[in-house]
């Protein structure tokens, strides 16, 4: 088998909440959604597409904007900065601890019963809270803006939920007056603990070909994950790098990341697609409110025009584009993060072992000046990250400063898997 060590870092948002082995159940006050729309057929949101999540602006109390991640892998809505709560004079109910998708460390959150939600264009709605003691993932810095929790697929479950991820919108249907879109195809989903499931079909690189119970977790930035150890016949692929697949709250989600040869749903397919392969904790496989083989990520599913129909367990898709892209990622083996106010100044944080950044000498704590040319303030994140998966060969040239000195350095992209 060939084995890389490199660092790849996908930015998972697994966030597993237990309580006494079991998920919390934190109740909603208003059991009505279809008050969220307040007397509206449907209603259009627009959100933030950045670093394969889907940021949806949010007032808290009324008083507060927050960035929070749409994740129909959660059930919650979660606050990552207790100061934010802190500062609104929010109650607290009790403190609970709560692991992450390893489940390699315990910490701890604060609930914060009927807490007052808003999104643009609906009514305000009252929910609980489960707050941070700290804000364990810091994520701002690695997707460029703030990001300040996240809210949950339930907290829109008696709505249709429309994603437009070409536009940048949701769009959600009181499902009394909704009809199924034309042109879309309808896939049967599972709802287990507000979280949509949907079988699958993966065909590995020496042909074995395996049934999957997948997630559709839309605060997953990866195509496809898969549980190695959740069916005997799930097994790495011959080629494989071995790294860090993305962040849980008990720190890093260690694993590998390849290919398979195929994915299959419904009448979908899916050739070569990138895929982390993860074990997961025997409790989870134990636990049928839990269990699952694997994860399908917003990289797949940007693919597509999604509706999501909790009520009666469906799913439509409409593809966005005739033909279908191959699945890449980073060709450079930069991984950087974004400091400052505006979040646009640049650190090396980590380099991949053998990429051409290591080859071009760039260093973590590397300070990225310029970019082709130009100060690096002028671009965004998400820019940055976007240029270094352009196609093969193309050359990135950047001027770092590292020890007080400015160097020129130059990156020439190639596949590392």
């Amino acid at each position: 088998m060939i084995e890389k060590q490199i660092r790849y870092i996908t930015l998972l948002a697994f966030l597993v909440l237990v309580i006494n082995g079991r998920t919390t159940q934190a109740q909603s006050v208003i059991p009505d959604q279809t008050s969220l729309l307040d007397g509206n057929r449907k209603v259009t949101i627009p959100f933030i597409y950045v670093h394969n999540f889907i940021i949806l602006k949010v007032k808290l109390y009324g008083v507060l904007s927050v960035n929070l991640i749409y994740d129909t892998g959660a059930e919650h809505v979660i606050i990552f900065k207790k100061e934010y709560t802190d500062l609104l004079q929010a109650t607290y109910d009790k403190r609970i601890p709560i692991m992450g998708a390893d489940l390699s460390r315990k910490i701890y959150a604060l609930i914060s019963r009927n807490a007052t939600l808003q999104l643009e264009g609906l009514m305000p709605k009252a929910s609980d809270l489960l707050v941070l003691e700290e804000d364990y993932f810091k994520l701002d810095e690695l997707v460029g803006i703030p990001i300040d929790g996240l809210i949950g697929g339930g907290f829109f479950r008696n709505l249709i939920v429309n994603i437009d991820y070409r536009n940048s919108r949701m769009t959600l249907y009181d499902p009394v007056h909704f009809e199924i879109p034309k042109g879309y195809m309808s896939l049967p989903i599972r709802i287990k603990t507000n979280k949509p499931y949907i079988d699958a079909e993966t065909s590995l690189q020496d042909g074995t070909v395996v049934q999957v119970d997948l997630l559709i977790d839309t605060g997953a930035g990866v195509p496809l994950l898969l549980h190695t150890n959740s069916l005997a016949s799930l097994h790495l692929p011959e080629h494989y790098i071995r790294g860090k697949l993305g962040m849980g709250l008990g720190g890093y989600l260690e694993g590998f990341i390849g290919r398979i040869n195929m994915l299959r749903f419904g009448e979908l397919e899916f050739p070569g697609v990138l895929t982390s392969f993860q074990e997961i904790s025997q409790d989870w496989l134990d636990d049928q409110d839990r269990f699952r083989n694997g994860i399908i990520g917003n990289q797949l599913l940007n693919r597509f025009n999604v509706f999501f129909d909790y009520i009666q367990g469906q799913l439509y898709l409409k593809p966005n584009h005739r033909k279908q892209r191959p699945f890449t990622m980073d060709r450079s083996g930069l991984i950087i993060f974004a400091f400052s106010d505006n979040f646009n100044q640049f650190v090396v944080k980590d380099i991949i072992e053998s990429s051409p950044a290591a080859e071009a000498d760039i260093r973590p704590e590397d300070l990225i000046v310029k970019i082709h040319g130009f100060p690096a303030h002028f671009y965004s994140l998400e820019e940055i990250n976007s240029m270094l998966q352009k196609k093969v060969g193309k050359r990135v040239r950047l001027v770092i400063k590292r020890d007080g000195r400015k160097l020129k350095k130059e990156i020439v992209l190639r596949e590392l898997i």
